[in-house]
């Protein structure tokens, strides 16, 4: 009789293992959710930048954004200034980054991020929420630029908000644009 009562609970312990092993996994989901949303950017990159964009050193672009992804991005409507922060290395491989200060075809001031390493150039144009609104990529050696997809550019240009928040973080403080960003 005891083995019997002792049979009819077995049944009973995957159920319970299961329930207390869901448990943990499920906090961490959880917290992996709170910590994607705090690095995929609830920070405004556009509004850091433009709220100091007065006070910044910025220089005469000239020819720093290619005609093509004038074009594509539909700005280069106006004076085009630059700031161009330190090369930073990532993956071993050196990469340089520019904030571009342009008007779009209505005289609004917009911002272009650029992204240059040995293998590849983006140009991202920033709606004033601080998103992604359109991208330009050509390799190295290529003389075509291409209109990026969300999906395509999307990672890299996430990447990149984190270190100009970073940078743009610190434009409250002395000597801000000269200071290398994190990365």
């Amino acid at each position: 009789m005891n083995t019997i009562r002792f049979g009819k609970l077995l049944w009973l312990a995957p159920i319970a293992l299961m329930v207390i092993a869901g448990h943990p996994p499920a906090k961490l989901r959880a917290q992996a959710g709170k910590s994607t949303a705090a690095a995929g950017g609830q920070y405004n990159v556009v509004k850091e930048i433009m709220d100091h964009k007065d006070t910044l050193s910025w220089k005469p672009a000239g020819n720093g954004i290619p005609a093509d992804v004038c074009t594509i991005l539909l700005v280069c409507n106006g004076t085009t200034k630059v700031i161009a922060l330190p090369r930073s290395t990532e993956g071993g491989q050196p990469v340089g980054r520019g904030v571009y200060l342009t008007q779009d075809d209505k005289k609004a001031d917009v911002l272009v991020l650029e992204r240059q390493t040995p293998v590849d150039t983006y140009f991202f144009l920033l709606t004033p929420q601080g998103t992604l609104a359109r991208a330009a990529y050509a390799q190295v050696g290529s003389r075509s630029w291409t209109p990026v997809g969300m999906a395509l550019s999307g990672p890299v240009f996430d990447k990149d908000k984190v270190v100009w928040h970073n940078w743009a973080s610190k434009l409250g403080t002395a000597a801000a644009a000269d200071k290398k960003p994190e990365s």
